[in-house]
């Protein structure tokens, strides 16, 4: 799941919706002039951008933890699914709707 998110994310997403990926995910849609080892929480402490892996039981999305700049990422069966579920997500995210 965890290379099927990076395929997607450098294959697929424009850069319109890598900024919208990395506000769902870090709470801002830009990256620090230092790069992502900058990426900080909102306890201004380094937090590296962290991929966790959830059952599809507990959420068909993907769920957000823009404190500490983690994705949980459903274990899906094929990269089309996760593709979708995690478009839908950011983009409900840009529109203001929660998917909770």
């Amino acid at each position: 799941v965890v290379k099927w998110f990076w395929e997607v994310v450098v294959d697929d997403f424009d850069e319109e919706h890598k900024a919208r990926l990395l506000q769902f995910v870090t709470g801002t849609s830009g990256v620090p002039a230092q790069g992502f080892r900058a990426l900080q929480g909102n306890d201004n402490n380094i937090r590296r951008f962290t991929i966790n892996s959830i059952p599809e039981t507990v959420s068909v999305f993907p769920k957000a933890h823009t404190c500490f700049n983690r994705i949980d990422l459903p274990l899906y069966d094929s990269k089309k699914k996760l593709r979708k579920f995690l478009t839908m997500a950011i983009q409900m995210e840009a529109t203001g709707f929660d998917i909770d």
